[in-house]
C-alpha cells in the first residue's frame, strides 16, 4: 500500500519527464505535383526526370525567372538519385517543415 506522502513524493520526483518541446525547422521544399526536374531554368531544357508530389528538395541555390535551382534530398519516387541538381518552376514547390525534438 502506498501512503499519501509516498504518492506525493512520486508525483513530484524527477521520474516525471513531462512534454518534450518541439521546434519547427526548415527542411527544404517538396514537389506539389508531378513535375520535371530540368537541366536549366526553362521548359526548353532537358528533363532530368520526373518529381512526384512529396519528393523532397533542398533549399534553392539560385533563382531565375520563376525557376529555382535545387537538388533532390533523397532518391525520388521515380528513381532520380539523391543529390541530383536541377531546376523546377516555383509554383510546383512548397516549403517543407520538419519537427525537431529539443
Amino acid at each position: 500500500m502506498i501512503t499519501a506522502a509516498a504518492a506525493a513524493t512520486l508525483a513530484t520526483s524527477t521520474l516525471f519527464v513531462g512534454p518534450v518541446p518541439a521546434t519547427a525547422a526548415g527542411c527544404g521544399y517538396e514537389a506539389t505535383t508531378t513535375v520535371h526536374l530540368r537541366s536549366g531554368p526553362g521548359s526548353g531544357y532537358v528533363s532530368l526526370g520526373l518529381l512526384r508530389e512529396g519528393d523532397r528538395l533542398g533549399t534553392p541555390k539560385a533563382k531565375r525567372g520563376g525557376w529555382w535551382k535545387t537538388f533532390t534530398m533523397d532518391r525520388t519516387a521515380s528513381g532520380i538519385k539523391a543529390g541530383k541538381t536541377g531546376w523546377v518552376k516555383k509554383p510546383y514547390l512548397r516549403k517543407s517543415v520538419c519537427m525537431q525534438l529539443d
